[in-house]
């Protein structure tokens, strides 16, 4: 005797894979900018973890050639120490996008936590809460983040991915990130805490804490989204102004805002390659998230979902 799938004996059919697509086919038929915004992405990372394999020179080795222009074996020229700037540019990417993307996990997870004990439990842990971040807001964003960065102490050791530079990085720009994301998510939290799904859990004897990590918590995912989008452009940025401060990852790394500061900036009227070209990958990298982020708000929020 045959025995039938479970799904079939439980009287539905799996979708078709159509169906399972047609989110991000729809994603990309209304939402052309957003689309391009993610092409672009795609094409950095892409570059980033190939970067040993996309180019053939090492990032901080001197190649012989000091300020050569753009050639069949340099694409992108090589700067005043003889470095490929194709190959920092690749590497580059790397240190961007893994301070980026950690700075904006810690800061999501940091601040939605936060929110949820604001927002939800109210009363004094609310108004300290509150109080703190406005304080932090209230700071100028890169003076704040120069501060930090140049207080955290150097006995921080490195981790298999992260580097001791990009730790303290990524510490002192979540220090500044965090309210931020804090404030934001906790005027959700406010509006889903009168909802009347949490008035009918109450009723039935759910816990508070079980509210807001079963009930509440996953109606602020799409919330999440966007603010992840639209904070990753920001914590590039700002890795991006330390290093060009000269307080960002280690001296030689490379680093987009690294490679814009110091003595090559006598070398860009003369070799304007060595500024176009790092310059021109953060700016790329920057506007894909910008446009991906726009689109994920207007695809997520349920008041302009009608109007798409």
């Amino acid at each position: 005797m045959s025995v039938q799938p479970a799904s079939l004996q439980l009287g539905y059919e799996p979708l078709p894979a159509v169906s399972r697509w047609r989110p991000v086919i729809r994603f990309i038929r209304t939402q052309p900018f957003g689309t391009a915004g993610l092409i672009l992405l795609i094409v950095v990372v892409v570059g980033a973890l190939a970067a040993p394999w996309i180019s053939t020179h090492d990032p901080q080795q001197f190649s012989g050639d000091v300020l050569l222009g753009p050639s069949w074996d340099h694409p992108m020229g090589t700067t005043r120490d003889g470095k490929d700037v194709f190959a920092r540019v690749l590497y580059g990417g790397r240190v961007s996008l893994k301070v980026g993307v950690a700075v904006v996990v810690v800061s999501i997870i940091g601040g939605t936590l936060l929110a949820l004990a604001a927002g939800y439990i109210g009363g004094v842990v609310d108004f300290v809460l509150s109080r703190l971040a406005e304080l932090l807001i209230s700071f100028p964003a890169i003076l704040l983040a120069l501060t930090l960065r140049t207080s955290i102490g150097n006995d921080i050791p490195n981790l298999p991915l992260l580097s001791q530079g990009e730790i303290l990085v990524i510490i002192s720009i979540c220090i500044l990130f965090t309210p931020s994301i804090f404030r934001i998510m906790r005027g959700a939290v406010l509006e889903q805490r009168g909802a009347q799904y949490v008035e009918a859990a109450r009723v039935v004897g759910a816990h508070e804490v079980r509210i807001m990590l079963r009930h509440v918590l996953p109606n602020l995912a799409g919330l999440m989204i966007v603010v992840t989008s639209t904070a990753l452009p920001g914590a590039i940025l700002t890795e991006s102004g330390l290093s060009f401060l000269g307080v960002g990852v280690a001296v030689g790394t490379p680093s987009w805002g690294a490679d814009l500061s110091g003595s090559a900036r006598s070398f860009f009227v003369r070799a304007p390659w060595i500024a176009i070209f790092p310059g021109l990958a953060l700016s790329i990298t920057v506007l894909g998230f910008n446009l991906l982020g726009d689109a994920l708000r207007d695809s997520l929020d349920p008041r302009l979902r009608g109007r798409i």
